[in-house]
Order: C-alpha cells, then sequence, then structure tokens
C-alpha cells in the first residue's frame, strides 16, 4: 500500500472484468505520495501521479505513472537525502554539530516567505483550463502545474498579488462559475488570508481576514466547505507547535498539540467581502468535507448552512497513518469516523446575518453508523452538486478489522442508509464521481477509484453509482502506491 512508486510510461491498461460504459471517455489522474525511503508518516512521501486514460467507446484503457518533479523530490533523487521536513519526518541532522545547524536554518527559513516549508505537491490535483491541472499541497510554495495528458510537470507557481501567508489548503474549492475559493495562512501572529482566484491567470484577490486564536500556534486545518456565497472554515483545536517545526521535535500529533478544553471555532466567511462570523462548537477533529449548501432554517425562519462532513473524536487517526502503524501485524483497527452534519445558522427572518453563537455538535446522516463499519474518509458527490442540496455521498469505509479504509460507500441522506463495496485485500483509495451524459437522477453515473492490493497488484474500479456494483476493472501495467485526491477530466472538459 505504501510501497515506492515507478514512472512508466504509457502503455495499455487491460480491462479484466466487465466493460467501460461507452459513454466514460477520458482521464482519471491522481495524486498521492510514492517514495517513502526514509519516511515516517503515510502524508510524508513524494509526491507521483498516476493517470489512467478511459475509452468507454473503444472499450480500452492505458495508465502512465511519473514523478512530480519538485525542488524536494530533485534534491532527495540526486542526494538521497532529505532537503525539507515532510508533515512528520523531519530533515535528519548528523549529530549535536549538525542538529544545531538545522536550529539555525529552519529559524532563517521561518523569517523567509514560503523557505521553511517543502514543495512537495502531493495531496491533490484541481483541473484549470487549457487541459492543465494545479497540484498542491499545504505549503504556498507546494503548487505545480501539471499537463493532465503527459503528467509532465510545469511550472512551480508563484504569486506577487499581494495576499499574505506561506500556508495554504491543498482543497481550493470551484464555484460554478469557475472561480477557485481557498485561503493562505500568515504565521506567527497571521491567520486565514480568504480569497478568490481566477482559474486562467491564477490571480488571486483577498475577500477576508480572519485572525488566529492563539498568534503562536495556530491551528491546523487540511480542508474546509462552500456554497455559492459562504466559505466554511471549521477550526478544531489541534494547535501547530513552532518549536517543533523549528526544532524538528515530535509533539501530540506529528507537529501538533490537541487542546480539546479549548473547543472548536467555525467561521462562515461571505464571499462577497461583506465580512465573517465565527461561531462556537464542542471539540472534534476532521479531515475532509462532502459538501455543503444553504437552506431554510428547519425552525421555519431565516437561513441556516448545513456542512456534511467525517468526523473523530480526536486526531489519533494522525497517528493511526504512521508507517510503524500501517506495516505492524496484528495491526491496530483503525479509529472510528462518521458521517456528520453541522447546521450553522446564516441569517434571520429579517435577512442580517445571524452573530455569533454556540453550535450544537454535528449529527449522524445515518441511522446505523456500523453500517459502513464507523469509519468515512474522502468524502465526494456528483460534481454537479457541489454547493447545492443533494442526496447522495461517496466515501471510503471499513470493513472491520482493519487498520486502514478498505471499502468504498454510497450514502443516501434521504433515508439515512449506506451501501458498500469491497474487495478482500484491496485498499481503495478517494472514489471519484462522474455523472453520466444527460443524467437526471444525481446517482446515475460512475464511481472512480484505484485499489491497491496486498499481493502488490493495483487497479482502477468502476462502480454503478446507484448499485454500488462493478461495472468494470483495469488493471494497471505498475504498482500504484495509497492515492489521496484526485479528478476526472472527461474528454473535451478544458481544452
Amino acid at each position: 500500500m505504501v510501497g515506492g512508486g515507478e514512472r512508466v510510461a504509457e502503455a495499455p491498461a487491460p480491462v479484466v472484468s466487465g466493460r467501460l460504459p461507452a459513454w466514460l471517455s477520458g482521464r482519471l489522474v491522481l495524486n498521492g505520495c510514492g517514495e517513502y525511503r526514509g519516511m515516517q508518516h503515510l502524508f510524508d512521501g513524494y509526491a507521483c501521479l498516476s493517470g489512467v486514460r478511459l475509452d468507454g467507446p473503444a472499450g480500452t484503457a492505458a495508465a502512465s505513472q511519473r514523478f512530480l518533479d519538485s525542488d524536494a523530490y530533485g534534491h532527495f533523487r540526486r542526494t538521497g537525502r532529505m532537503k525539507y521536513r515532510e508533515f512528520q519526518t523531519p530533515v535528519p541532522a548528523d549529530g549535536p554539530a549538525g542538529r544545531a545547524v538545522a536550529v539555525v536554518d529552519n529559524l532563517v527559513a521561518l523569517m523567509s516567505k514560503g523557505r521553511a516549508f517543502t514543495d512537495n505537491a502531493s495531496v491533490s490535483l484541481t483541473p484549470l483550463p487549457g487541459g492543465q491541472l494545479l497540484a498542491l499541497s499545504e505549503a504556498i510554495s507546494a503548487a505545480y502545474l501539471v499537463d493532465g495528458t503527459s503528467l509532465a510537470t510545469g511550472r512551480q507557481v508563484t504569486y506577487t498579488d499581494g495576499v499574505a501567508g506561506d500556508l495554504t489548503t491543498a482543497h481550493p474549492k470551484v464555484l460554478p462559475d469557475g472561480t477557485i475559493v481557498n485561503f493562505s495562512r500568515s504565521l506567527p501572529f497571521g491567520g486565514y488570508h480568504v480569497y478568490v482566484q481566477d482559474p486562467a491567470s491564477l490571480e488571486r484577490k483577498q475577500v477576508a481576514f480572519v485572525r488566529d486564536r492563539d498568534p503562536l500556534a495556530p491551528c491546523w486545518v487540511h480542508d474546509m466547505a462552500a456554497t455559492a456565497n459562504h466559505l466554511i472554515i471549521v477550526e478544531p483545536p489541534i494547535f501547530m507547535s513552532m518549536p517543533s517545526l523549528v526544532l524538528g521535535a515530535s509533539r501530540q500529533f506529528a507537529f501538533m498539540d490537541w487542546k480539546p478544553e479549548l473547543g472548536t471555532r467555525v467561521h462562515v466567511v461571505a464571499l462577497d467581502g461583506s465580512g465573517a462570523v465565527t461561531h462556537t462548537a464542542p471539540p472534534f477533529f476532521t479531515f475532509h468535507f462532502a459538501n455543503a449548501f444553504e437552506r431554510p432554517a428547519a425552525s421555519g425562519s431565516g437561513t441556516e448552512i448545513c456542512v456534511d462532513f467525517s468526523v473523530y473524536d480526536d486526531p489519533e487517526i494522525i497517528n493511526d497513518l504512521s508507517l510503524d502503524r500501517l506495516n505492524a501485524f496484528p495491526g491496530k483497527d483503525i479509529s472510528p469516523s462518521w458521517l456528520r452534519r453541522l447546521t450553522i445558522p446564516l441569517a434571520g427572518a429579517d435577512g442580517r446575518p445571524v452573530g455569533p453563537s454556540t453550535l450544537a455538535a454535528p449529527t449522524p446522516l445515518i441511522r446505523d453508523e456500523s453500517s459502513y463499519g464507523n469509519f468515512v474518509e474522502f468524502p465526494a458527490v456528483n460534481p454537479r452538486y457541489r454547493g447545492l442540496p443533494y442526496r447522495y455521498a461517496y466515501t471510503t469505509a471499513a470493513v472491520r478489522p482493519t487498520n486502514m479504509g478498505n471499502a468504498l460507500a454510497r450514502h443516501d441522506l434521504a433515508d439515512g442508509t449506506s451501501r458498500l463495496w469491497h474487495a478482500p485485500g484491496g485498499m481503495p483509495g478517494e472514489p471519484v464521481f462522474v455523472p453520466r451524459p444527460g443524467a437526471v437522477s444525481e446517482d446515475d453515473g460512475v464511481v472512480l477509484a484505484a485499489l491497491a492490493r496486498g499481493d502488490g497488484r493495483s487497479s482502477v474500479v468502476v462502480l454503478d453509482g446507484a448499485s454500488m456494483k462493478l461495472v468494470a476493472e483495469v488493471e494497471l501495467p505498475f504498482c500504484v502506491p495509497y492515492r489521496f485526491h484526485g479528478t476526472f477530466v472527461a474528454d473535451g472538459d478544458g481544452h
């Protein structure tokens, strides 16, 4: 699952089960780590891109794979040594003198915009006009253009637009008009710089600033949610340790500390620049969001925002994903997580924004949470319903015992049930929903996911979006390490 990736030129990928839908034509491109030598955590490896060309009319497929040519990976390839700290693994130092030099280097780097953080863009891919993809991780410097066909690394994205910040999220949201929404993080003594971004020029414009609650220990926020009008930043009480980043020392969870007594903050940011409201909520942890939408308030007056996401009691999942734990036998069962909804008041009956309030804990969306193994991650929806009321969410799930999500699930939020697909011995990555052209039903389409098997074989499975039954399986001509996030670019889109 975390074996090294390999560079492979495009080669045929046989359809070994079923048949590709005749309407499915395009490229699935996946991002994730592919080189783990010397690393400690699933999030640490160097970015490796996997591309799978699906030709439904011909019933054929082809696949290729190559590493993203970041400065971090190039240095490792030339020297066999790390240049930057990755998520959990610090740069090794040779003895006390080497550690002292490393501390000084880190301090100097933190004073220089972006230099302290890796440019290893190993997390996500966002489609851009012209057939390009934007590969991202959580540092502003970890942003590269990628050719969506050849997977060749293009230029590193740099900014001269004046929006501050050294960190960001690797999960920008795309609004219905194509505008990209995200935030950057300035630190220390900073906060969230929420911006809108032109998808063609990548020029950014700040629309709001939300100050950190602890100027010396900013919270770690991996993802966010968005409607057409608002960005929702859910800020669990997990705080980055600046001394850990400088000294290379470990904290409770990588470079972070958990302080549940401080509770969760929820920032609702108006994308028109009219302001932000900060609410409070009980403590919980999260990585990823499924969707968010605005609706009339259940109370009967005003409006509210519903935010659906994967919820953990605490951040122990971070430690679960250390390579030592993942490779241990017998392994430790993965921490539970649940698909739940946070409801946030938006406006009163008079249309005026509701001020700061204390929110109830997120509530279950599925009646029997054990039906998906008390585990959900990598939530996805039909892209036509992003930011809108919707019915179906697709996630990884668990058939326990397991130390990793080992199933895919379709969750029906209207009737509160889940439907699973599981291949014994396989670990699927993030589900990607592709709607059928002309579809009327929300679940009329297919779910695509990479599947890593224990024997080293890899494939892409194509599941029916309604029944979750296997439609086709494409065997890949190379081993695909565990993939984090990806995107499907249909033929004709973005070209």
